[in-house]
């Protein structure tokens, strides 16, 4: 890795074109030579939504990003502590070289504050932060960090719809990467759905 990387963290459970879509086009908009997807092997806000195990998700990432040499895959985070500044902090040590970006929605910026180790995210990280609908960009927040907005209009699919669907029995067809389409329905059909419903 090398240049400006932007870093996707998250559950990825699953991926879909949503999270593709946005790496997609910070590549695009050349806001970064790179897109970094980190999936997360703990998430202090999804903990007890998780339905597939991190190596399940890990290999749907990896699939489904494969053909793009502008995107790679990191398991920084599968033993970590599900933290951001963490994260960072690993990342930053082990690629000294390279300048890093951490991708949030604007759904994100009420609670940006209440981040751990917030003082360490203001001071050493810069944010690529794109909106989501019914969630406003806060200046009062964006002012004070290190950040830029992408002008990006998110794809209106979320892995919460997807497993939900999965669930009823409903095609998730035009959601996910056609190559992916049949191994996902499989894995959380397999599953126990009982969650599908909670947020993510």
């Amino acid at each position: 890795m090398q240049g400006v990387v932007a870093v996707l963290g998250g559950t990825f459970d699953p991926i879909h074109l949503g999270h593709l879509q946005i790496a997609t086009e910070i590549i695009k908009q050349k806001a970064a030579d790179s897109v970094l997807f980190v999936p997360s092997g703990h998430h202090h806000f999804k903990k007890n939504t998780i339905i597939l195990p991190y190596a399940k998700r890990y290999s749907l990432v990896e699939k489904a990003i494969k053909n793009n040499p502008k995107f790679d895959i990191s398991d920084a985070d599968k033993e970590g502590s599900g933290y951001t500044a963490d994260l960072m902090k690993k990342l930053f040590c082990l690629y000294p070289q390279v300048n890093f970006r951490f991708v949030i929605g604007s759904d994100n910026l009420p609670q940006l504050n209440k981040w751990y180790d917030y003082a360490y995210l203001v001071e050493n990280l810069h944010f690529f932060i794109f909106p989501r609908p019914g969630y406003p960009l806060l200046p009062q927040v964006i002012n004070q960090i290190k950040a830029t907005i992408l002008d990006i209009s998110p794809c209106p699919v979320s892995a919460t719809e997807i497993r939900q669907r999965i669930f009823n029995g409903e095609s998730i067809k035009g959601m996910v990467p056609e190559e992916l389409e049949e191994e996902i329905v499989y894995l959380y059909q397999n599953k126990d759905n009982t969650k599908a419903k909670n947020p993510n």
